[in-house]
């Protein structure tokens, strides 16, 4: 870690001692950046050169925009060995800290104001393929992998409910694409408690309720009322076409994450993904509303 720590010296105030920081199933390497025993930043190191490029413009793009949600400012980038230093964001990820009642649909209602945000973020290049040809991409590139693990009954099931023509015209938006509490940074603020997001690094234009998607197939099941803090911050609350859609999104979601599980032998993921697949699968009513 020579090269890179003497890179970070560039642009800290004192001599950086680096604090592994990555998620073990996440794919990117992180690190927390302290001087003194201080954080002031975070190292990341990318594998994928498109994910470098995709976190370092969302984040350079919402620095410009005028959102309550506060973000990590790119202190420094480089690009060949795909490095991004990123300032820390001030509190507790929102997973491993215990809030009332009042401060989760505080939370709620901010994460549905910044998934507005996102909503007046310039996509800055034309759509390269249709919504309706990605996810039947994304389909029969999951369902083939998950031929050899997944009960037969769910992937019939799901081969008889994915339907992608509900997105026929929907153009994508800039999705954070894992919004959910082990990315959200909480901080005392005057006005209580105030939001930050981070780990913009599966950030890409797509359908933009799949940023909904991991809230409803988590959180929102064991406290389904907290959906509703959510869409008051959004402004509104999904229409019956937008409902139809979100369902193909969990589908999809669930397929994914338990063929991810099998693959890999993670037993959380591997379960959650079923659980996910038969919700999404019930025939009665599941909204993204709760």
């Amino acid at each position: 870690m020579d090269a890179e720590r003497e890179w970070i010296a560039g642009y800290t105030e004192g001599r950086p001692e680096l604090e592994p920081a990555s998620n073990p199933d996440g794919e990117a390497d992180v690190w927390r950046v302290c001087v003194g025993g201080r954080p002031v930043a975070f190292f990341k190191r990318h594998r994928s050169s498109d994910k470098w490029h995709r976190e370092r413009w969302m984040l350079r793009r919402l620095a410009d925009l005028d959102t309550a949600v506060a973000i990590p400012t790119v202190l420094a980038d480089r690009e060949a060995p795909r490095w991004l230093l990123l300032s820390a964001l001030p509190g507790v990820v929102a997973s491993t800290a215990t809030f009332d009642l009042d401060q989760r649909r505080a939370l709620h209602e901010a994460a549905g104001r910044f998934r507005r945000d996102l909503d007046r973020l310039p996509m800055g290049e034309p759509d390269p393929l249709p919504l309706p040809e990605a996810l039947t991409r994304r389909y029969r590139s999951w369902s083939k992998q998950a031929r050899s693990t997944l009960e037969p009954e769910l992937l019939q099931s799901l081969e008889r409910a994915f339907d992608p023509t509900v997105f026929d015209r929907d153009a994508r938006r800039w999705c954070h694409r894992d919004l959910a509490p082990h990315n959200w940074v909480v901080a005392a603020s005057a006005d209580g408690i105030r939001l930050g997001v981070i780990d913009f690094g599966q950030a890409r234009p797509d359908a933009w309720l799949v940023d909904i998607v991991k809230l409803w197939s988590d959180v929102w099941v064991s406290a389904p009322d907290l959906s509703a803090s959510f869409w008051a911050g959004y402004g509104r609350r999904p229409t019956d076409h937008e409902q139809a859609q979100f369902r193909q999104l969990a589908l999809l979601h669930g397929l994914a994450t338990a063929t991810w599980g099998d693959r890999h032998t993670h037993t959380h993921f591997s379960r959650h993904g079923r659980a996910t697949l038969r919700r999404a699968l019930d025939p009665r009513p599941r909204s993204p509303c709760g």
